[in-house]
C-alpha cells in the first residue's frame, strides 16, 4: 500500500492532462511546431513522475523500469488522444501522440541522467 504513494503525483498530473484535454480552449498552437513542443514537455514531465514511481517500486533492472515508464506513458498518451475523439473542438492526432512519445523518451533520459549523477555522488562520498 505504501508503494502506491509514489504514483499519487503522477495520477494527479494525468488527471490534470485529461481535464485540460476535455476543454476546447479555442487556442491553436499549430504554428511553427509549438503544439508539438507543448505535447513533448507535458509528457516529459509525466515520464519524470512515472519514473519516480517505477524506479522506487519495481524490484527489477533499470531496463525493465525504463520499459515500464515508456509503455505506461505511451498507453496514457494514446488514451488522451482517444479521449479527444469525443471532445468538441478537439481531434485525435497521431503526430501529437508521437510528440508525446518524444517527450516520454526525453523525460526518461533526463531522469536516468540525474539518477546516474546521484549514484556517482554517492560513491564519491563513500561509507559514513
Amino acid at each position: 500500500m505504501k508503494k502506491i504513494l509514489y504514483f499519487i503525483p503522477t495520477a494527479i498530473y494525468y488527471l490534470l492532462i485529461f481535464q485540460v484535454s476535455s476543454w476546447d480552449l479555442g487556442i491553436r498552437l499549430d504554428r511553427h511546431g509549438v503544439d508539438k513542443v507543448a505535447h513533448a514537455a507535458e509528457f516529459g514531465l509525466l515520464a519524470l513522475l512515472l519514473a519516480v514511481g517505477f524506479f522506487n517500486v519495481l524490484k527489477a533492472s533499470n531496463r525493465v523500469k525504463t520499459a515500464a515508464v515508456l509503455m505506461s506513458g505511451l498507453g496514457l498518451a494514446a488514451l488522451d488522444e482517444f479521449h479527444q475523439l469525443f471532445v468538441r473542438g478537439r481531434k485525435a492526432d497521431v503526430y501529437d501522440w508521437l510528440a508525446d512519445a518524444a517527450g516520454l523518451v526525453g523525460g526518461v533520459l533526463i531522469f536516468k541522467y540525474f539518477l546516474k549523477k546521484k549514484k556517482g555522488q554517492d560513491r564519491e562520498m563513500g561509507p559514513d
